[in-house]
């Protein structure tokens, strides 16, 4: 593929790697992707065994990734990119949504979960959100991750919003829950990037609406 330049004062693309086991869709999305203003397709593999090595070379932005891959699933990819590259945000796509599936996906890391047939303009819309470390999730999947009992949160990240709603700085929190200042910062983050929200307070704001604290 083309390189692009960036003129002066515009963001850099968003590097992007496409994954999927279908070799005529993973050409489409990575060429529709690549003429799209603000994307670089950095790479487009379709074998979850190359995955990992992709990330590691490439060091990508966002993923877009197919759940249904043979071997490793979506699901089991999730959990091998985040060990390699956290700073990755991922999109799945996912021929049928199931609830367990969008479900599972947003808990551990995805910040999309999206139909493979949405058009074009609703991906593009999805792909930089996400970029943007915003949990982005349509009407029909909404629910399904935020409706009573469903918590995205773990407990930890719960004990730690609790605190953070007191108004305890970092330091505070850490004393109050016996832990290090790093794996509070750590797990706010996780709670912040899970709820897509803003800063841990806005995290806050977001689980205690939801009835999670």
């Amino acid at each position: 593929m083309t390189e692009r330049t960036t003129g002066a004062g515009t963001p850099p693309d968003i590097r992007i790697l496409v994954v999927d086991d279908h070799r005529m869709v993973l050409g489409s999305l990575a060429a529709a992707l690549h003429a799209t203003d603000g994307f670089e397709v950095v790479a487009a593999v379709s074998r979850s065994e190359d995955v990992v090595p992709a990330v590691l070379k490439h060091r990508p932005a966002v993923i877009l990734l197919d759940y249904g891959l043979p071997g490793r699933d979506g699901l089991a990819l999730l959990g091998d990119v985040r060990a390699v590259h956290p700073a990755c945000r991922i999109a799945m796509m996912t021929a049928m949504r199931q609830r367990s599936v969008v479900r599972d996906a947003i808990a551990r890391g995805a910040l999309a979960v999206m139909s493979k047939s949405a058009p074009l303009s609703q991906l593009i819309t999805t792909l930089r959100g996400v970029a943007a470390g915003q949990l982005t999730l349509d009407e029909e999947v909404l629910p399904w991750v935020t409706q009573a009992g469903d918590c995205l949160l773990n407990e930890r990240e719960r004990d730690v919003l609790r605190v953070v709603a007191t108004g305890a700085s970092i330091g505070e929190i850490a004393a109050e829950l016996s832990l290090a200042q790093g794996t509070v910062r750590n797990v706010a983050s996780s709670a912040i990037r899970k709820l897509g929200a803003r800063n841990r307070y806005d995290a806050t704001r977001i689980a205690a609406e939801q009835g999670w604290l």
